[in-house]
């Protein structure tokens, strides 16, 4: 695991449109045993080396609507805050407001597991709706958002821009589950 931690970083562009692209968190190899040990990478903060800055943890769950024929939030937003989202349950389709192109710095789908860096904060702002998971159902989406303060611009200078797609491929993974 030495080579990064799929994120999809959702920013606001300089015509004030959401847009998506797939990063990757940048990961040390760390020794000793435990959650930061032999198996696993961590995430050094070089500014807060123990991590104890104004980093906020929420839990949210939305479950899913009785109507799903054009459900979702219909109002477009943008995120309240500079924060992570990690999808512990859940797939879901998240589009850019105003514009038409469909392509993937527009549109992308986010699964169980996948982690989005939401920083589109002014602008157009964003949607997404329920879609439907590979075994044909629709799971409440159960998430984790992760505040981030300070370590903000230490955190996003780490991302690095996925050119292909050979650390993760969005569209190939078996479900939304």
């Amino acid at each position: 695991m030495t080579e990064g931690i799929p994120v999809v970083r959702m920013y606001t562009d300089s015509s004030g449109h959401t847009r998506f692209a797939k990063m990757q968190i940048p990961v040390k190899a760390k020794t000793g045993l435990g959650s930061v040990g032999m198996f696993s990478s961590l995430l050094v903060n070089q500014n807060l080396e123990d991590n104890a800055g104004d980093l906020k943890t929420q839990f949210a769950v939305t479950p899913i609507p009785d109507n799903l024929e054009g459900e979702g939030p219909k109002l477009a937003h943008t995120a309240p805050r500079r924060q992570l989202v990690l999808t512990l349950s859940g797939c879901l389709e998240f589009k850019s407001c105003g514009v038409d192109s469909e392509d993937l710095e527009h549109k992308v789908i986010i699964r169980r597991g996948d982690i989005l860096l939401a920083e589109d904060l002014e602008g157009a702002g964003h949607v997404w709706k329920f879609v439907e998971s590979s075994d044909g159902n629709f799971y409440p989406w159960i998430r984790c958002y992760i505040h981030l303060g300070e370590e903000y611009d230490h955190f996003v200078s780490q991302l690095v821009q996925k050119v292909n797609s050979t650390l993760i491929n969005y569209d190939s993974r078996p479900d939304c589950v």
